[in-house]
Protein backbone atom coordinates (compact mmCIF):
# COMPACT_ATOMS: atom_id res chain seq x y z
CA UNK A 1 0.00 0.00 0.00
CA UNK A 2 3.01 2.31 0.26
CA UNK A 3 3.73 2.21 -3.48
CA UNK A 4 2.67 5.25 -5.48
CA UNK A 5 3.29 3.60 -8.86
CA UNK A 6 2.20 0.10 -9.86
CA UNK A 7 3.62 -1.55 -13.00
CA UNK A 8 2.21 -4.73 -14.54
CA UNK A 9 3.22 -6.80 -17.51
CA UNK A 10 0.46 -7.64 -19.97
CA UNK A 11 1.36 -11.30 -19.63
CA UNK A 12 -0.60 -11.32 -16.38
CA UNK A 13 -3.77 -10.86 -18.46
CA UNK A 14 -3.33 -14.44 -19.64
CA UNK A 15 -3.80 -15.87 -16.15
CA UNK A 16 -5.82 -13.49 -13.97
CA UNK A 17 -7.61 -10.49 -15.48
CA UNK A 18 -9.79 -10.15 -12.33
CA UNK A 19 -6.64 -9.61 -10.25
CA UNK A 20 -5.47 -6.87 -12.60
CA UNK A 21 -8.89 -5.21 -12.50
CA UNK A 22 -8.89 -5.32 -8.69
CA UNK A 23 -5.40 -3.83 -8.66
CA UNK A 24 -6.50 -1.13 -11.11
CA UNK A 25 -9.51 -0.27 -8.95
CA UNK A 26 -7.33 -0.04 -5.85
CA UNK A 27 -4.83 2.21 -7.60
CA UNK A 28 -7.61 4.48 -8.92
CA UNK A 29 -9.31 4.71 -5.52
CA UNK A 30 -6.03 5.61 -3.81
CA UNK A 31 -5.11 8.16 -6.52
CA UNK A 32 -1.95 6.31 -7.46
CA UNK A 33 -0.42 5.59 -10.87
CA UNK A 34 -1.04 2.36 -12.80
CA UNK A 35 1.33 1.38 -15.61
CA UNK A 36 0.76 -1.49 -18.05
CA UNK A 37 3.11 -3.00 -20.59
CA UNK A 38 1.48 -4.66 -23.60
CA UNK A 39 4.32 -7.23 -23.37
CA UNK A 40 3.78 -9.02 -26.71
CA UNK A 41 1.66 -8.67 -29.86
CA UNK A 42 -0.30 -11.83 -29.01
CA UNK A 43 -1.75 -10.11 -25.92
CA UNK A 44 -3.57 -7.65 -28.19
CA UNK A 45 -4.59 -10.42 -30.59
CA UNK A 46 -5.87 -13.07 -28.22
CA UNK A 47 -6.51 -11.24 -24.94
CA UNK A 48 -8.18 -8.08 -26.26
CA UNK A 49 -11.24 -8.30 -23.99
CA UNK A 50 -9.23 -8.70 -20.76
CA UNK A 51 -6.88 -5.94 -21.95
CA UNK A 52 -9.80 -3.59 -22.57
CA UNK A 53 -11.25 -4.39 -19.15
CA UNK A 54 -8.02 -3.12 -17.55
CA UNK A 55 -7.43 -0.10 -19.81
CA UNK A 56 -9.77 2.26 -17.89
CA UNK A 57 -7.35 2.05 -14.96
CA UNK A 58 -4.14 2.51 -16.97
CA UNK A 59 -2.31 5.81 -16.61
CA UNK A 60 0.75 4.88 -18.66
CA UNK A 61 0.75 2.26 -21.42
CA UNK A 62 4.07 0.82 -22.56
CA UNK A 63 4.77 -1.15 -25.70
CA UNK A 64 7.26 -1.50 -28.50
CA UNK A 65 6.47 -0.77 -32.15
CA UNK A 66 5.08 -4.21 -33.00
CA UNK A 67 2.93 -4.32 -29.84
CA UNK A 68 1.55 -0.84 -30.48
CA UNK A 69 0.81 -1.68 -34.13
CA UNK A 70 -1.01 -4.84 -33.07
CA UNK A 71 -2.99 -2.90 -30.46
CA UNK A 72 -4.00 -0.43 -33.17
CA UNK A 73 -5.06 -3.26 -35.47
CA UNK A 74 -7.07 -4.93 -32.71
CA UNK A 75 -8.82 -1.64 -31.94
CA UNK A 76 -9.55 -0.87 -35.60
CA UNK A 77 -7.31 2.20 -35.59
CA UNK A 78 -4.71 0.96 -38.07
CA UNK A 79 -1.02 0.48 -37.45
CA UNK A 80 0.38 4.02 -37.61
CA UNK A 81 2.08 4.48 -34.28
CA UNK A 82 1.29 8.17 -33.85
CA UNK A 83 -2.42 7.48 -34.41
CA UNK A 84 -2.38 4.50 -32.04
CA UNK A 85 -0.60 6.52 -29.34
CA UNK A 86 -3.07 9.41 -29.53
CA UNK A 87 -6.14 7.17 -29.57
CA UNK A 88 -4.84 5.03 -26.68
CA UNK A 89 -4.14 8.18 -24.66
CA UNK A 90 -7.70 9.39 -25.33
CA UNK A 91 -9.36 6.20 -24.06
CA UNK A 92 -11.74 6.79 -21.16
CA UNK A 93 -10.34 6.46 -17.67
CA UNK A 94 -12.21 5.16 -14.65
CA UNK A 95 -10.94 8.07 -12.57
CA UNK A 96 -11.84 10.53 -15.31
CA UNK A 97 -8.57 12.34 -14.76
CA UNK A 98 -4.94 12.24 -15.90
CA UNK A 99 -2.43 10.35 -13.77
CA UNK A 100 -1.57 11.91 -10.43
CA UNK A 101 1.73 13.77 -10.10
CA UNK A 102 4.61 11.96 -8.41
CA UNK A 103 4.94 12.50 -4.67
CA UNK A 104 7.35 15.25 -3.50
Amino acid sequence: TAANIVYCAGFFLTVSPPTMIALGKHVAEKHKTFCLNLSAPFICQFFKDPLLSVMPYVDFLFGNESEAAEFGKAMGWGEELDVVALKAAAMPKESGSPPPPPPP
